[in-house]
């Protein structure tokens, strides 16, 4: 009998314990929010041949066509870009919303407002079939246009999810971000460009991307988040095994990114942890002051492939970060058309500063960028001499 009785506290016990766990993971639901100032980027494709099968409105002028493709619909969705004018930028759009394959039975979306070489529109709503009804969506457009360039087309989430959520006992408010703007918001990746953000209330990162794991106030969180962004789930992560990473001892700041999450660190004499796993190099940062107090900066961002590293918890691993930086220097020379004869020929010289795994360098004097060096280019024989100074850009 007392055997008996054992077993049923066990069982008891044991079913309170995942009675916590679900609590725990339950699902906190966030609201839906429309903005115009879209978050995340990606540029669309444009095109001058109009898509298959696809039925057109009337239009005014030879219009773009551009595919945005999404996981919620395999078939993506076209949009068509028109013009009041018979010249200009592009300041009317027709969206497949609806996902019926044609745009001549859908509304135009004009611009918010305009300048000389960009339209801003209005978000286009976008509505897709989803398992417990509909989902909503918004784009935010943006056509571009320089003098004679290529035009472009820039594509943003203009909706997000946000609301209040329990994060370590505290509510705190959370919003989810549709980084890679595919219309999901739970896409982690390797490389942060295609992966979701999320944002948590007084973490002082504030923008995080989307992994197994989210930080906040030095604590690790599991975290899931639903496809549509309708809700997130959080759970204190128990036993996360750390391992060393290493830096030289000048480096104030490193940023990192990978399958745990993203993750900011300020080294403490060249050293820190970072939850084991695969990660690349996104940022790295040195702060100094010269010798009348003024505070300079040198950062970096922009690697390549070579910035992957791996965290074990048996040993540290030391990235190659900092200093020395090489300066870069390329010469172009200009083209002339076929039959055209030149007495002189224009070369445009371009400089940057690079890093160990070809990084761009930044240099900063408190809130400003330093002069640009000087090139002087001098003939052999000296009777050709010209200076001039790098600008940024």
């Amino acid at each position: 009998m007392k055997q008996v009785t054992g077993m049923v506290k066990w069982a008891a016990l044991a079913a309170m314990a995942l009675a916590t766990t679900a609590l725990a993971q339950k699902e906190q639901w966030l609201d839906y929010h429309v903005s115009t100032e879209g978050r995340g980027y990606r540029y669309l494709d444009l095109t001058t041949n109009a898509p298959p099968n696809v039925r057109l409105p009337k239009l005014n002028a030879q219009p773009y066509f551009a595919h945005w493709t999404t996981p919620l619909d395999p078939a993506g969705r076209w949009l068509c870009l028109d013009r009041t004018k018979k010249s200009g930028l592009y300041d009317r759009v027709y969206m497949d919303s609806t996902g019926n394959g044609r745009l001549d039975d859908k509304t135009l979306t004009g611009t918010s407002h305009s300048d000389q070489y960009s339209a801003y529109f209005e978000p286009v709503r976008v509505v897709f079939k989803g398992e417990d009804g509909p989902i909503t969506y918004h784009l935010v457009l943006r056509f571009m246009q320089y003098e004679a360039a290529q035009a472009n087309l820039l594509a943003s989430s203009g909706g997000y999810y946000a609301g209040k959520v329990d994060v370590g006992g505290k509510k705190r408010r959370v919003e989810l971000i549709d980084g890679n703007v595919n219309g999901t918001f739970n896409d982690r990746a390797a490389d942060m460009s295609d992966s979701d953000c999320v944002t948590v209330e007084g973490d002082k990162v504030g923008q995080r991307y989307l992994g197994k794991l989210l930080e906040v106030d030095g604590q690790f969180y599991q975290i899931e988040v639903a496809r549509d962004g309708a809700f997130i789930k959080l759970q204190k992560a128990e036993n996360v095994v750390l391992g060393q990473v290493r830096v030289p001892e000048t480096i104030s700041e490193f940023v990192a990114f990978g399958e745990n999450g993203h993750f900011v660190r300020k080294p403490v004499k060249g050293a820190f942890t970072l939850p084991v796993g695969s990660y690349r190099i996104q940022e790295w940062q040195i702060d100094r002051k010269d010798d009348k107090g003024a505070a300079w900066q040198l950062s970096a961002y922009n690697f390549n492939d070579s910035a992957r590293f791996e965290v074990a918890a048996a040993k540290p691993v030391s990235l190659e970060v900092g200093e020395p930086m090489r300066a870069v220097m390329d010469a172009q020379e200009s083209s002339t058309r076929p039959g055209i004869r030149t007495l002189s020929k224009e070369i445009s010289f371009s400089l940057r500063f690079q890093g160990h795994y070809g990084e761009t360098l930044q240099i900063m004097k408190g809130n400003q960028r330093p002069k640009g060096p000087r090139l002087t280019l001098t003939s052999l024989d000296g009777s050709y001499r010209y200076t001039n100074t790098f600008e940024f850009g």
